[in-house]
C-alpha cells in the first residue's frame, strides 16, 4: 500500500480553475503556521506567482495571441511553485490525510500505487509546419507522464555528455549547468537549441532558419522521476 501523497492532478486544471486552487494551497499553508512553519517559497512570491498566471491568463482569453508565451510562462512557473510546496507538504505530512487536506492540496488514495517513473519516451516526429521556419514535434503518449520537456538543438545532436539531473537542469561533463524554463534559448560555447517545457507531447518551434538542420529528444517526467533522453531525430528547416 502506498503512503497517501498531494495529488498532482492540478496540472491538468483549466486556465480560470489553476489560480483558484494555488489561492486555497496558499490559504491552507501560509495560515497554519503551527503546521506548516517553514513553507520553501516567501508568501510574497507565492502570491506574485498566482498575480502573474492571472495577468497573463486574462489577456491570453481575452483573444491577445502575444500572451500566449507569457502565459504558458507563467503557468509553468505556478505548477513548478505548486510542485514545490506539494513535496513540502508531503515531508510535513507523512501520509496524513487530514494534513494534506488543511494544506489545500487533494490527498491520493492510500490503496492506490504510485505511479513508476516514466519510461524514454518513443514514437518522436517532426515535421514542418505550413509556414516557413516552422517545425512541430512530438512523442508518443505514456499513461503515467504528466509533463514532456523537448530540447531542440541546432546543428548537431545533444550530446552524450548532457543529462537533466533531478534539480531540472541540463548539466555538462565539464560542470556547467543550464536551468531550464519554456522555450528559454540554451546558448553554451559548444552548443545551441531551445528547451520547451510546456507540459504537453505536441510541441511548436518558430522563427527558425530555413536550410538548417535541427535535431530533437523528448523526455517525460512525473512525481517519480524523470525518463531517460529519447532517441534522437532530425530534420531540416524550410
Amino acid at each position: 500500500m502506498s503512503t497517501i501523497r498531494c495529488l498532482l492532478s492540478y496540472h491538468k486544471k483549466k486556465v480560470n480553475d489553476l489560480p483558484v486552487f494555488a489561492t486555497g494551497v496558499r490559504d491552507g499553508v501560509y495560515r497554519n503556521p503551527d503546521i506548516f512553519s517553514t513553507p520553501p517559497i516567501d508568501e510574497t512570491e507565492f502570491n506574485k506567482l498566482i498575480s502573474n498566471y492571472n495577468d497573463a491568463g486574462g489577456a491570453y482569453e481575452q483573444g491577445v495571441l502575444a500572451q500566449k508565451v507569457p502565459y504558458l510562462e507563467a503557468r509553468i512557473k505556478l505548477l513548478a511553485g505548486l510542485d514545490t510546496m506539494s513535496d513540502y507538504v508531503n515531508t510535513v505530512a507523512q501520509g496524513s490525510e487530514s494534513i494534506i487536506l488543511q494544506s489545500g492540496f487533494v490527498p491520493s488514495k492510500g490503496n492506490r500505487s504510485e505511479a513508476p517513473r516514466p519510461l524514454q519516451p518513443t514514437g518522436v516526429s517532426v515535421k514542418r509546419g505550413t509556414a516557413s521556419g516552422v517545425l512541430l514535434a512530438e512523442c508518443a503518449n505514456q499513461d503515467v507522464a504528466i509533463n514532456y520537456g523537448c530540447i531542440m538543438t541546432v546543428g548537431q545532436p545533444l550530446p552524450s555528455n548532457v543529462k537533466l539531473n533531478s534539480g531540472g537542469q541540463l548539466v555538462f561533463s565539464d560542470g556547467c549547468t543550464a536551468p531550464l524554463s519554456s522555450k528559454e534559448a540554451l546558448i553554451t560555447s559548444s552548443l545551441s537549441g531551445i528547451l520547451d517545457l510546456n507540459p504537453g507531447r505536441r510541441k511548436r518551434f518558430e522563427n527558425l532558419t530555413p536550410g538548417t538542420v535541427y535535431y530533437f529528444v523528448f523526455y517525460a517526467a512525473n512525481a517519480s522521476g524523470v525518463s531517460e533522453f529519447s532517441n534522437s531525430v532530425s530534420i531540416m528547416c524550410t
